[in-house]
């Protein structure tokens, strides 16, 4: 914009600055109010501060993209937690957080239970063979297929990994140690 000092509506401004606020000043003749401040400065030009017009409020609720939860909303409080993160394919904690940010209370039954393994995948502490005290971890590589192997040292590894029968040893890598 051209200095404010050459536009048709200055004169009117310079009989209006002690009666309005810069906000209101800037609104009815299309400057910030920075520009008018610095017009009425860089001319000399004292004003008498007026009281703060009133704000703008925000035209609506600025947002980002819809949530995959939205679609969701009528279910939630009473509908678990986990049920719905399943069904809308995100997290459970995502679900808890888009009903804390709406405030929706929770769901007030449990739900069901969380799957569990299968029996035949839950393996017993007793069946799980320990390391012995000083074991280390190796990764070894085997016709290009890496594994871990737990051993004494690097040499009681290749012979593991050798009697395991895969094929040749082609790189064997120090872990660190194991937990026993």
């Amino acid at each position: 914009m051209k200095r404010l000092e050459t536009q048709p509506w200055w004169a009117e401004m310079i009989e209006l600055k002690d009666v309005l606020s810069l906000r209101e000043l800037s609104e009815k003749f299309g400057a910030s109010p920075a520009a008018i401040a610095n017009a009425l400065k860089r001319n000399g030009i004292k004003r008498v501060k007026a009281p703060a017009g009133p704000r703008k409020g925000r035209k609506g609720r600025r947002r980002g993209r819809r949530s995959v939860l939205d679609r969701f909303r009528d279910q939630m409080g009473t509908v678990v937690d986990r049920e719905i993160a399943e069904l809308a394919g995100v997290t459970v904690s995502a679900v808890t957080n888009y009903r804390r940010r709406h405030d929706i209370k929770a769901s007030a039954s449990r739900g069901r239970p969380r799957k569990r393994p299968e029996a035949q995948e839950v393996l017993s502490l007793k069946a799980v063979a320990r390391p012995k005290a000083g074991a280390r971890g190796y990764r070894v590589v085997i016709g290009g297929e890496a594994f871990v192997v737990i051993a004494g040292d690097i040499a009681e590894a290749a012979t593991k990994a050798k009697q395991n029968g895969r094929g040749e040893v082609t790189q064997i890598e120090l872990l660190g140690r194991a937990l026993g």
